[in-house]
């Protein structure tokens, strides 16, 4: 696979603004927040740490201490999130969509309490997404999250939810009713949840899915890599990463053609829009996503 390098980013594609925030961005009217990053750039700790330190070593417990600055975990969690995503929401923002923590059990193991996650196999198709917000052991941290929605739309921003990960049917079930047990019903106060499309699988049933929802972010890397059957991060494998690739574009003209139908919104978070200009090509030609979020 040949990459384009400083390749420039089309004039005709909607970006969107993110935070984390990877380059300087032009203003958008449109905000996507991945509370994965967030929480691995300004939280540091594994939010499971809400239900007891006893893990931790001595040396872990007073790193601990020393971030929570007296506060308990829940507060502190809760607070510096609202309080990062408060501070990034500009005027010119009027679409602010929150995604729910999408890291896998590799990822949480670089926080500090790390140690909490069980050792898997393959962790990018483990626990995570709604899997991880319906497990026991992260129900209390699946709540601080939903406190950090609640807080920011208490105080009158007009949040919406991004799911991550789905994978099935039984998921859109599972988390439109784990939400509503946390005070957050889709459709109270024109609350919308839209979906992540991360796996083949979720595109096939889009149709079916997007009943549950009212929208659909395509996770673009990860749907490359799960369609493909390869981890990008594996250098032995690099090469074939190709998120221009026919297979993909494919699996996202099924998910266009199901939410034109049901006239929802379609997003696309993607990391690979300076290096491939045929997937810009792809996207300029593929009017119907409302924006386009480059992490």
């Amino acid at each position: 696979m040949s990459l384009e390098h400083n390749v420039t980013i089309h004039e005709q594609l909607a970006l969107g603004n993110t935070l984390p925030k990877a380059t300087e961005q032009a203003p958008s009217s449109y905000l996507f927040v991945s509370l994965s990053e967030l929480i691995a750039e300004s939280v540091f700790y594994h939010p499971a740490l809400v239900t007891g330190t006893d893990s931790l070593s001595e040396l872990e417990k007073s790193s601990l201490e020393a971030m929570l600055g007296g506060k308990s975990i829940a507060e502190h969690f809760v607070d510096t999130l609202v309080e990062k995503i408060g501070a990034a929401v500009q005027p010119h923002h009027q679409s602010l969509r929150v995604c729910l923590s999408s890291a896998d059990s590799h990822g949480y193991q670089a926080l500090l309490g790390g140690s909490l996650e069980t050792d898997e196999v393959n962790p990018a198709m483990g626990v995570r997404g709604v899997s991880r917000y319906a497990s026991q052991a992260y129900a209390p941290a699946f709540a601080l999250e939903c406190q950090v929605i609640k807080q920011l739309r208490n105080q009158g921003l007009d949040i919406e939810i991004v799911v991550p990960f789905v994978r099935t049917l039984s998921d859109a079930a599972t988390i439109i009713d784990r939400l509503a047990e946390q005070g957050l019903p889709r459709g109270l106060n024109g609350l919308k949840v839209l979906y992540s499309c991360s796996v083949p699988s979720s595109v096939m049933v889009a149709e079916r899915l997007l009943q549950y929802f009212d929208g659909v972010v395509i996770d673009w890397e990860s749907l490359t890599q799960f369609t493909l059957g390869l981890d990008k991060d594996n250098a032995a494998l690099s090469y074939l990463y190709n998120p221009d690739s026919e297979s993909v574009t494919l699996l996202a003209d099924i998910v266009f053609k199901a939410a034109l139908q049901a006239k929802k919104p379609v997003l696309i978070v993607t990391t690979a829009l300076e290096t491939h200009l045929k997937l810009q090509n792809y996207l300029v030609e593929n009017t119907q996503a409302e924006a386009i979020f480059n992490f």
